[in-house]
């Protein structure tokens, strides 16, 4: 079940790594509300210093390929931050990659065009 946050403030004080450790759970609600208006600048940015961090990517793969989130709003963040991951090492992540951008859904594919992997190859 992920962290539900009532404001900035707590999602702020709740971060979903800690001595280097990923904590699933958290980055679910991080990953949820980056969707929501208020939330989105700071996950953006906080996001941003992790954009090669390989655990990061696994989870992040796993939240958009495991169909125990079908549906849910952590797969759109999931979605927005692999695409933002470090090309480096999407590349290393090339068949989880290729298995995202082949989803009927387009909101569940990274990159909206398939043309915008030229750099995959």
């Amino acid at each position: 079940m992920y962290t539900y946050f009532k404001d900035l403030e707590a999602l702020k004080a709740c971060c979903p790594i800690k001595n280097g450790v990923w904590n699933k759970d958290i980055l679910q609600g991080y990953m949820i509300y980056c969707c929501v208006e208020g939330f989105q600048q700071y996950i953006d940015e906080f996001m941003a210093k992790y954009q090669n961090d390989e655990s990061l990517a696994d989870l992040l793969f796993d939240f958009l390929l495991n169909d125990d989130y079908d549906g849910s709003d952590c797969q759109i963040g999931a979605a927005i931050y692999i695409a933002r991951m470090d090309r480096d090492l999407l590349r290393r992540k090339k068949d989880l990659l290729l298995q995202a951008q082949k989803n009927e859904v387009h909101w569940k594919r990274p990159f909206r065009e398939n043309g915008a992997l030229d750099w995959l190859q």
